[in-house]
């Protein structure tokens, strides 16, 4: 008990021993010394204090022993002799102002912590339930070719979701928005074998409202095919080479999610174009099926030269599941209106860096030539990328769900 007592009183005068060489010292002996020393015996005679520092202790007497004597006497009332030794200090020994810090830096990590996992959680809960519902993305679109307006509406990605009861939101909405022609550019459904229904059905109630067009992606794809639509896969599948290839092989395979869509009304293009009479214009939608770069000029170019080449006062527009013939390929001219989907707009979307990644891309895919989302400008014409209007994904961060409407004018 008493060798407590005596440890509380040795820090008792150690704290005031601070503060008194704080008032006596000048400010330039504080910075070098205050942080140096400690009392550590104090007896009838003498005051013993350790010195930590890494200067000598020769000058740390020469330049303290005078103010601490001044200290001691202000301190104790008494003049005692004061003894300094020299000690390297023992993690025992660590003084109360760097047990603070620690203390203090401690809770300044912990608190950061909480605070970036709190963060962390409302903008993940908050887009999450940002996007059960869609926004509308408008773009507008200049062409000679259009003698009145002509509005386009594109579904993407829908992944089956539902919007609604059989998506009846989402209907509404698009029928209120009063559309000439819905382009739906793919991966509408998870597979085509098993989702029919739900394609059907949106098919059925899009038609209604507007001449309408569906165009495969790499969901619907992989499910009606038992192949993929690479340029070596098809040459074996149908056994040709460079000098025998015939580009409608592929469309003579039976598609039964083909022949159920176009019953409801709604049309399946595959490497065709569809041309309609909008107002007093004449439109040439075209579906690209091979996405693939590989094999995109081999197994379609007949029939996408004729498109762009024929009749050529008619409004263009091509649609494709995903953007990688854009990126790859340079032509004059691939339509008036280019539109795709299948990056689902780089999930997470990052304030100023942009899309933060796409499985063929990457990281910030954009730095390196990448079509993810909006607006781009190809071959002198609009390319817009939609980000899906899939809502399941709970990383989808800046980045609601969204249906595209684009409007085409004169100027």
């Amino acid at each position: 008990m008493e060798n407590k007592n005596y440890i509380e009183e040795i820090e008792k005068y150690q704290q005031q021993l601070k503060e008194i060489f704080h008032e006596l010292a000048d400010a330039e002996l504080c910075e070098t010394w205050a942080d140096t020393f400690e009392i550590v015996d104090v007896d009838r005679k003498r005051v013993t204090i350790a010195y930590y520092g890494d200067e000598k202790v020769k000058k740390f007497k020469k330049e303290c022993k005078g103010t601490l004597t001044s200290c001691v006497i202000s301190l104790l009332g008494e003049g005692k002799k004061i003894k300094i030794l020299k000690k390297k200090k023992s993690p025992q020994q660590v003084n109360t102002k760097t047990k603070k810090n620690i203390r203090a830096l401690r809770f300044f990590v912990a608190g950061m912590i909480f605070v970036c996992i709190a963060t962390a959680i409302v903008v993940v809960l908050g887009n999450y339930i940002g996007n059960r519902t869609f926004r509308e993305t408008f773009y507008s679109v200049s062409s000679l070719k259009a003698d009145s307006g002509l509005r386009v509406i594109q579904l993407s990605d829908l992944h089956n979701t539902s919007y609604g009861e059989k998506n009846k939101k989402l209907l509404d909405r698009v029928e209120a928005l009063k559309p000439d022609i819905i382009i739906l550019t793919g991966d509408i459904v998870d597979s085509a074998k098993e989702n029919i229904g739900y394609a059907v059905d949106l098919g059925e109630q899009l038609s209604k409202i507007a001449p309408s067009y569906y165009i495969y992606g790499n969901n619907e794809v992989a499910s009606i095919y038992d192949f993929t639509l690479s340029e070596k896969e098809l040459d074996q599948k149908f056994k040709f080479n460079e000098t025998n290839r015939d580009e409608t092989a592929l469309l003579k395979i039976k598609d039964s999610f083909e022949e159920k869509l176009e019953k409801t009304g709604i049309k399946v293009l595959k490497n065709e174009k569809d041309t309609i009479k909008v107002k007093n214009m004449t439109i040439d939608v075209y579906g690209v099926l091979n996405s693939n770069p590989s094999s995109f000029w081999s197994y379609s170019e007949k029939a996408f030269m004729s498109y762009i080449n024929e009749n050529k006062n008619n409004i263009k527009i091509t649609a494709i599941h995903e953007p990688f013939i854009f990126e790859e390929f340079q032509t004059d001219f691939w339509g008036d209106l280019m539109v795709c989907g299948h990056t689902h707009g780089g999930v997470m979307r990052i304030p100023v860096l942009g899309p933060l990644y796409t499985n063929e891309g990457g990281l910030f895919p954009e730095r390196d030539g990448s079509f993810v989302y909006g607006r781009y400008n190809v071959a002198g014409k609009p390319l817009v990328v939609s980000g899906g209007l899939e809502n399941k994904d709970v990383f989808r961060i800046n980045n609601q769900p969204e249906l595209v409407v684009i409007d085409i004018n004169k100027f």
